[in-house]
């Protein structure tokens, strides 16, 4: 990985290789040596610690100084305790006095980078001419301590974006156009600190070369999960996974890339490090993020962050952050946080979302306070979320503003509308909209009632503390109707609540059957208003009037081809307007 150190740790080793052309200088440095250590070279002056902790210094040093840390969790830990003295002198010997000679520290930004650097390398190569402008850097990475081959290191030329690993026996070759008068050739492997190869041109010497830019992603210690993902495992190889462990959270900026697919790319094996500013993915590619338009064949793999736009016909995956619209034909995949739109056919996945998800088959996040979720299928929620609505399903493990679904809605907490065709289920949900409604501190009473037609009715009524649903079923007590049984469904809302009376309103339907329950094509619809008087905690009676819409009960009166009316008054050849009523009792469940 690249580990940094102060000027004191470089020692400059001169010497001539057998071909004439070059001078060579192999420097043993920190990797960003050269753009300057202004944080760490600061003075800076600490009072005495008897007893503190390593992140309680680290939080004083942010205060004071404006620094902040990335580091691994796993080697090392913040609560582990220290008692310091006083200190006056750089940031960089501070920071050395407290970890040790095991840690090594870079610079990038307002970040000082801590890692965990136990061992050192040496490189022994040397250069050959292949043609008038290009050559070939080949040598050999060793353990300085055991003398033995180091495999798997990262060697490259970050301003060549040029890339390869070390084999098992620690050799390697790196081809380089030698369009520049510098070199720089940076060895980095994971628990070794970093080394840098300087090759200088005497004869084509210019001074003042532009530098590339490059930049680190400061979310790079928690584990994106990107190379451990099925689409990681799949499309990214080893050597690329051994590639970011040893780079750590160092990228590169570029304007542009092209790939066929991520083994073919116009940057090369170094393509997981860049930043381009314009991706496009043939088939698909796999770079270290966009700032600005990426558009893939199959597949658009961005380690880090994506800012702007990405579009694709399969898969996007993101191991950081998204800001801007992801427009994908099957998948968003996003491991960090989405600041915009996710639109897809088929599934989009974020871990915390501001703005919308809109997907063909459903949408998965694990907070999403401020946001909305749209999917044909199913939304689903760890945490909060503003809104959801889906074809089949909404869940939400928290709390949830409002949920609309053709099927099914779920919810810890609801603070608006839910509503449902078939189920809506919440600890708490004032307003509930569905056939069936589980609310926890909500509605759920049984009753029983005989109205004006002499129907006997049996009714579910469930919901939240003001919206809830009716569910009956019916059958006359009377020998001359022809709809002997109905099933009820309906509507109400709590209007009045008291300790003794309660006051509601329903609006309800009947489906009326014959003794065979052969379906009528006449229906009963009702408005009517229930004032409850409760005689315990789970007991109450009422006294229910209504209004009521009655179609006919078997073939029509007609006059001139047309269904005759009666205002007002029961009348079973006719349809019907009539003033009702219905007594019964209620129990509490």
């Amino acid at each position: 990985m690249f580990l940094v150190k102060l000027i004191n740790h470089i020692q400059p080793i001169l010497f001539f290789t057998r071909f004439k052309h070059f001078l060579l200088f192999l420097v043993l440095l920190s990797f960003f040596n050269g753009y300057g250590q202004q944080q760490l070279s600061a003075d800076i002056q600490m009072p005495a610690f008897p007893t503190t902790t390593v992140g309680q210094i680290f939080q004083v040093l942010q205060e004071k100084q404006g620094t902040l840390f990335s580091f691994n969790s796993h080697i090392l830990q913040t609560d582990s305790t220290l008692h310091l003295v006083a200190y006056k002198g750089t940031l960089f010997g501070y920071l050395d006095r407290i970890l040790g000679k095991e840690y090594s520290f870079k610079e990038l930004g307002k970040h000082i980078i801590l890692q965990y650097t136990p061992q050192r390398m040496s490189v022994d190569f040397e250069v050959q001419t292949q043609d008038k402008n290009k050559v070939v850097i080949m040598g050999y990475i060793k353990n300085i301590k055991t003398n033995k081959p180091i495999s798997d290191a990262s060697i490259f030329d970050r301003d060549a974006l040029l890339s390869t690993l070390t084999d098992h026996n620690g050799y390697f070759e790196l081809d380089v156009k030698k369009k520049n008068s510098l070199i720089a050739v940076n060895v980095s492997k994971e628990m070794f600190r970093d080394t840098s190869v300087m090759v200088i041109f005497p004869i084509d010497a210019k001074v003042g070369n532009k530098k590339r830019r490059y930049g680190y992603f400061s979310g790079y210690e928690e584990d994106t999960g990107l190379y451990q993902s099925f689409f990681g495992r799949v499309f990214l190889s080893p050597a690329q996974s051994i590639q970011n462990m040893n780079l750590g959270g160092l990228f590169l900026y570029s304007p542009y890339q092209i790939s066929m697919t991520p083994g073919l790319s116009s940057h090369g094996f170094i393509r997981s490090q860049i930043v381009n500013k314009f991706s496009m993915n043939i088939l698909g590619g796999s770079t270290a993020g966009v700032k600005g338009m990426e558009i893939g064949g199959i597949f658009n793999l961005n380690q880090y962050d994506m800012e702007g736009f990405q579009f694709v016909g399969g898969f996007n995956v993101v191991g950081g952050q998204v800001k801007g619209l992801q427009v994908a034909g099957i998948s968003n995949q996003v491991f960090g946080d989405v600041q915009g739109v996710q639109l897809t056919g088929g599934l989009n996945k974020a871990d915390t979302l501001k703005g919308a998800q809109i997907g063909g088959i459903g949408n998965l996040i694990k907070e999403g306070a401020g946001a909305t979720q749209l999917a044909g299928g199913f939304n689903y929620s760890k945490g909060v979320v503003s809104n959801q609505l889906a074809g089949v399903f909404n869940h939400s493990k928290e709390m949830a503003n409002n949920q609309i679904a053709g099927v099914a809605n779920s919810a810890k907490k609801v603070k608006g509308i839910q509503l449902a065709a078939l189920v809506n289920i919440a600890d708490s949900s004032d307003y509930p909209i569905g056939l069936l409604n589980l609310i926890k501190n909500g509605e759920k009473s049984l009753s029983i009632s005989i109205d004006q037609d002499e129907y006997f009715a049996l009714q579910f009524r469930s919901g939240g503390r003001v919206l809830y649903s009716v569910l009956g079923a019916n059958v006359t007590l009377a020998d001359d109707q022809i709809a002997k049984y109905a099933f009820e469904a309906g509507i109400g809302a709590v209007l009045l609540h008291g300790n003794k009376f309660m006051l509601r309103a329903e609006i309800s339907n009947r489906n009326q059957f014959t003794n065979n329950f052969k379906l009528l094509s006449n229906n009963h619809s009702s408005i009517r208003l229930i004032p409850e008087l409760r005689l315990s905690k789970h007991l109450s009676l009422f006294v229910a009037p209504s209004f009521n819409y009655v179609s006919k009960e078997d073939n029509p009166v007609t006059q001139a081809g047309k269904s005759l009316w009666r205002v007002w008054g029961r009348d079973k050849n006719r349809n019907t307007l009539f003033g009702g009523g219905a007594a019964g009792v209620m129990l509490k469940l």
